[in-house]
């Protein structure tokens, strides 16, 4: 069985080209891409890795997502959304 989690995730542009997505919900999850569909694919799948090696090392879930497993069980899919161009 699968969870569903939400994570806030802030993307930003970057002055010299690109975007940093980060996200107060799970601290260390940084990345950057070169568009903001990539810098979206990259969040997801690094809060999913950052997110197992909490889990299986047992270290102390952030207090955002504390909350979320004492309700629910621990296997989880991120949902995040995917910005497209749109054409004028």
């Amino acid at each position: 069985m699968e969870t569903e989690i939400v994570l806030n995730v802030k993307v930003k542009p970057l002055e010299e080209g690109g975007f940093v997505a980060t996200s107060s919900d799970l601290p260390g999850l940084v990345v950057q891409g070169r568009t903001r569909v990539e810098t979206l694919e990259l969040a997801q799948a690094n809060a999913r890795i950052l997110m197992e090696v909490y889990l299986s090392e047992k270290l102390p879930l952030p207090p955002a997502l504390r909350r979320i497993f004492k309700r629910k069980p621990r296997t989880m899919t991120l949902p995040l959304p995917i910005a497209l161009p749109v054409s004028a």
